[in-house]
């Protein structure tokens, strides 16, 4: 292994483990997939709000509704997140950039996981 090698393994190294980026990944991907579960609870509420009976609330597809405008708002703040801390980032501009399309990318990957395992599940 050469030195810049070993040099570059290092300080990924630091950056996942010492610095709290793998922490920092977990939190992300925690608050993705409840952002996720709470807008596929608001369209459950929609899809099926004649069949839902809920105590004390009169319409449900309403209630769904405003369900899911929460959820993309929390989807949405927690993406923002995402894109301030990757900005604060000192590299390379493509490595910024590079950065915010795996980011997206995996976003949109574990939003339409959960979201297609809340469909197969009913």
């Amino acid at each position: 292994m050469t030195d810049g090698t070993r040099s570059k393994l290092g300080l990924a190294r630091r950056m996942l483990f010492d610095n709290g980026g793998l922490e920092e990944i977990f939190r992300h991907v925690r608050n993705l997939v409840v952002a996720t579960l709470v807008i596929a609870a608001g369209m459950h509420a929609i899809e099926n709000g004649r069949s839902l009976e809920i105590k004390g609330l009169p319409n449900t597809a309403v209630a769904g509704y405003i369900v899911s405008a929460i959820g993309i708002a929390l989807f949405l703040l927690n993406l923002a997140d995402g894109l301030h801390r990757l900005s604060k980032v000192r590299r390379h501009l493509a490595l910024q950039i590079l950065l915010l399309a795996i980011y997206a990318f995996v976003t949109l990957r574990v939003t339409q996981l959960v979201l297609a395992l809340r469909m197969s599940a009913f």
